[in-house]
C-alpha cells in the first residue's frame, strides 16, 4: 500500500511492504517543509509493524537543511537512510553526522544491515 502527501516543495510517499515501509521524499529538505517529514515518519511508524525497519529514501532530495538533518537525527532510532546523491552525502558529511545517521547507497543494503 502507498500513500502519497505532497506539497509545493516536498513530496512524500509511503509504502508498506513486507521487508519494511519505504517512505520516498522529493523537493526541499528545510525549514518550510520538516515538519511534514516529521509527521509522516511518526505515521509511518505508526501503521507499519513495530519490528519492521524504517527506510528513508532521498535520492530526490534537492535541497537538504539544516531543520531536515534535525529530523533525521531525531527519528534516527531504527531509521535506515539511503541516499547516493552528492547533494545529499554532503550535507550529512559536512555536518558531522555521518557518524549519527545510517546511510546506504541503496535500499538492498540498507534491508541487509537491518536483518543482520
Amino acid at each position: 500500500m502507498a500513500n502519497t502527501s505532497s506539497g509545493e516543495l516536498l513530496r512524500i510517499s509511503r509504502e508498506f511492504t513486507d521487508d519494511g515501509v519505504l517512505v520516498r521524499v522529493a523537493g526541499d529538505l528545510d525549514m518550510a517543509t520538516a515538519g511534514k517529514l516529521a509527521e509522516e515518519l511518526r505515521i509511518a511508524r505508526e501503521l507499519g509493524a513495530a519490528s519492521a525497519p524504517l527506510i528513508v529514501l532521498l535520492d530526490e532530495v534537492d535541497f537538504l537543511g539544516s531543520a531536515g538533518l534535525a529530523v533525521l537525527v531525531h527519528e534516527s532510532n531504527g531509521l535506515r537512510i539511503v541516499a547516493s546523491s552528492r547533494l545529499v552525502l554532503h550535507s550529512i558529511a559536512a555536518t558531522g553526522l555521518a557518524e549519527v545517521l545510517p546511510v546506504f547507497p541503496t535500499v538492498e543494503d540498507a534491508l541487509a544491515r537491518t536483518a543482520a
